[in-house]
C-alpha cells in the first residue's frame, strides 16, 4: 500500500460538503478554491490527504478529507 498521487492541486475550484458529527453529509456545502494539500503516509493504508479550501460562502479557510470535496466544472 502507500503512494498514491493528490486528486486536487492548488488553485483547483471544488465543491465541498461538511458532515455532522455522526458522519451524515449536508451540514453544509459550497465551492471554493484548493489552497493547500497535506499527504499523512501510512503503512498499513494507502496515503491520507487534507486539504485547504477557501470557502466562497463563509470567506474563510477550511480542512477537508479527500472524500469531502468534488471538482467543479467551470463553464
Amino acid at each position: 500500500m502507500g503512494k498514491r498521487t493528490l486528486n486536487f492541486v492548488a488553485g483547483d475550484y471544488v465543491n465541498w460538503y461538511e458532515d455532522y458529527a455522526d458522519g451524515i453529509a449536508g451540514k453544509d456545502w459550497g465551492d471554493g478554491v484548493i489552497i493547500d494539500a497535506q499527504t499523512f503516509p501510512s503503512s498499513c493504508y494507502d496515503d491520507y490527504f487534507m486539504y485547504k479550501v477557501y470557502r466562497n460562502k463563509h470567506k474563510d479557510l477550511y480542512w477537508f478529507e479527500e472524500r469531502q470535496l468534488k471538482q467543479k466544472e467551470i463553464k
